[in-house]
């Protein structure tokens, strides 16, 4: 009786389990700039660590039904240009080939940003930066954009 109660959950563990997902893009979901996002995916979740050119950024998304093209999240991290002391959106992703198929995704989110803006042009920000000016720093609603691929 034991080993049945033992092999049924092992079963059970195995059917929940999910599989491993590399993706490159560009945008905060994979790190700014060009990054790579590692990430383990189940039928309707998605968790996921990205390493850009200037940052890296941690979140998930998660479907609605399964292997559904729309998928919601949230996404947080730093950046070295606009948000070097972080941000974090709440994002849309749409799978052009489902979730659960590997394909381009394209999205997009709204959140905060945080950060003194290295490269701010509407407050002489090159010129203030090359003198070792200590910034403002600003908390700013954002929009951002993402294009990807995913393996």
């Amino acid at each position: 009786m034991k080993k049945y109660i033992i092999a049924l959950s092992f079963v059970s563990l195995v059917s929940s389990s999910g599989e491993f997902e590399t993706a490159v893009g560009l945008g905060h979901q994979y790190g700014s700039i060009l990054g790579a996002q590692f990430g383990y995916k189940t039928e309707l979740t998605k968790y996921y660590a990205s390493l850009g050119y200037v940052g890296f950024a941690v979140g998930f998304q998660t479907t609605l039904s399964e292997n559904s093209n729309h998928a919601y999240g949230v996404v947080a991290g730093i950046e070295a240009w606009e948000s070097d002391h972080g941000f974090v959106f709440a994002t849309y992703d749409y799978h052009f080939s489902g979730f659960s198929n590997s394909g381009f995704v394209v999205g997009t989110g709204f959140g905060f940003t945080r950060g003194e803006g290295a490269f701010d042009i509407f407050d002489d920000g090159l010129i203030q930066n090359t003198r070792n000016e200590r910034r403002k720093e600003d908390i700013k609603a954002s929009f951002t954009l993402s294009i990807g691929y995913k393996f």
